[in-house]
């Protein structure tokens, strides 16, 4: 038989939603008195009594409990703006997801007695030990999960796929928009987009890719050589840069006959635009293969 007494009841709801509040607290950048969220904390302890009155279950429907946790957070972080609302809810939520997990983790690998029912949590052998550590595991777990939303919302946001077109021949080609590429060409002025040769290769003339792919140390002299009787060669640029490790490095680029940048769903068209060819990898992982000017954006 599993005895509730009403104490513990709420000492250990009050401990459970005190620390998902904290963490929430801790994520959201919250900076407002520990007073509140020992209200916050309060309120979600309360909840848990529900059970003890039958006339009161209707309070347990899922509608009930998402209107509670916003008043748990109205109460414990006062926010002013919805955005912010939807912030403290969403860190809440994801934080008691988690929570939830490594509860049911601790009572599949340990042997003491609990139950959780409706949301409400109950043990009669729960130590300070058992708490720290899965309040630990909970919290390398959230840390994870932000680190990889961020990096999601982040690649999003910088990562952009460009189409370039030269000669009636299109390529497709991944691209990063960096802030430290503030490239441009020195008589047009204007801005570069650097691309792995590799990745650009196709639409290039034959001679070229001989040129590239024998990596000639004479590549300037050769070009120039190649196209100074083609039509290419009104399009031939000599890019000046400066990296770590090289102050007077220079970069061999062609003007384009268009490029698209794919941006938030739409086409953006380019045409005063130098496309640079690096002989190197831009990205040892291999997400992108050319580096977007961001002036080029604005």
């Amino acid at each position: 038989m599993f005895e509730i007494y009403a104490e513990y009841l709420f000492l250990e709801n009050f401990l459970m939603n005190f620390l998902i509040l904290q963490i929430t607290s801790y994520f959201g950048k919250y900076q407002g008195s520990i007073i509140k969220r020992f209200i916050g904390a309060g309120v979600g302890a309360l909840y848990s009594f529900i059970i003890f009155f039958p006339s009161l279950h209707f309070f347990l429907t899922f509608s009930m409990k998402i209107l509670i946790s916003m008043l748990i957070i109205i109460v414990t972080f006062t926010p002013h703006k919805f955005k912010d609302f939807f912030k403290y809810l969403s860190i809440f939520y994801l934080v008691s997801f988690i929570f939830g997990g490594a509860a049911f983790a601790l009572f599949y690998f340990t042997n003491f007695n609990a139950i959780m029912s409706n949301g409400i949590f109950y043990t009669n052998s729960i130590s300070i030990k058992v708490l720290i550590y899965s309040t630990a595991f909970a919290y390398i777990l959230i840390l994870l999960c932000i680190k990889f939303v961020k990096y999601k919302i982040l690649k999003e946001k910088l990562y952009k796929e460009i189409i370039i077109e030269f000669d009636k021949k299109r390529k497709e080609i991944n691209a990063l928009i960096d802030t430290g590429n503030s490239l441009e060409d020195p008589i047009s002025k204007f801005p570069v987009i650097v691309v792995e040769y590799n990745a650009i290769e196709d639409i290039l003339p034959e001679n070229i890719k001989d040129i590239f792919q024998n990596d000639d140390p004479n590549k300037l002299e050769r070009i120039v050589s190649t196209l100074k009787d083609t039509n290419w060669i009104s399009r031939f640029r000599m890019i000046p840069f400066t990296s770590l490790g090289k102050e007077n490095g220079m970069l061999i680029g062609f003007k384009p006959d268009s490029v698209e940048v794919i941006n938030n769903g739409d086409k953006l068209n380019i045409n005063k635009i130098i496309i640079a060819i690096s002989t190197g990898k831009l990205s040892q992982n291999g997400d992108y293969k050319a580096l977007i000017n961001p002036d080029i954006l604005v």
